[in-house]
C-alpha cells in the first residue's frame, strides 16, 4: 500500500478554482481509476492551506493516479503556491484500516509512464517505521 499526505499552499485568489479542480479531480479519479482506497481533501486552519489524504493498494495505482490523463489535464501551476508530498504509515490498530506503505522495485517489464512516476515521485520510507512494526 501507498498512503501520503499532501501539504498544498494555493496562490492567492484562488482557492475557488484549486476546490472546482480538486473535486474534478475526486470524481474522475473514483470514476476511472482502480486501486484506490482514500482520495480527500481537506481544508487547513491557515488561509489557502490544503492537505489531501491519498491512500492506494500499492505503488503502482499511486504512479497511474499522477500520470493519469485528468491528472495531467489541469493547469496546477495557475493555483499552486507549494506543495509537499509526505509519505506516512499507519500506526497499527489505529491507522483506519489501512495497511503499511510499501517501496516495491520497478519491474524490469515497467513501462515508461511507470518509469518516469518512479522517478518524480520515489517513495521515502522512513527508517524508524520498521522499528515500530
Amino acid at each position: 500500500m501507498t498512503t501520503l499526505l499532501a501539504h498544498i499552499k494555493i496562490k492567492p485568489g484562488k482557492a475557488e478554482k484549486w476546490e472546482a479542480i480538486m473535486a474534478d479531480m475526486v470524481e474522475k479519479t473514483f470514476e476511472t481509476e482502480t486501486g484506490v482506497n482514500r482520495y480527500e481533501y481537506w481544508k487547513g486552519q491557515e488561509e489557502n492551506f490544503y492537505y489531501c489524504l491519498l491512500s492506494f493498494e500499492d505503488k503502482w495505482a499511486f504512479y497511474r493516479h499522477q500520470i493519469s490523463d485528468h491528472h495531467e489535464s489541469h493547469e496546477f501551476a495557475d493555483v499552486l503556491a507549494d506543495i509537499r508530498l509526505e509519505y506516512v504509515d499507519p500506526v497499527t490498530g489505529a491507522g483506519g484500516g489501512l495497511a503499511d506503505t510499501r517501496d516495491p522495485a520497478l519491474p524490469d517489464d515497467a513501462d515508461e509512464g511507470m518509469a518516469m512516476a518512479q522517478e518524480r515521485f520515489p517513495l521515502d520510507i522512513a527508517g524508524w517505521w520498521t522499528r515500530r512494526k
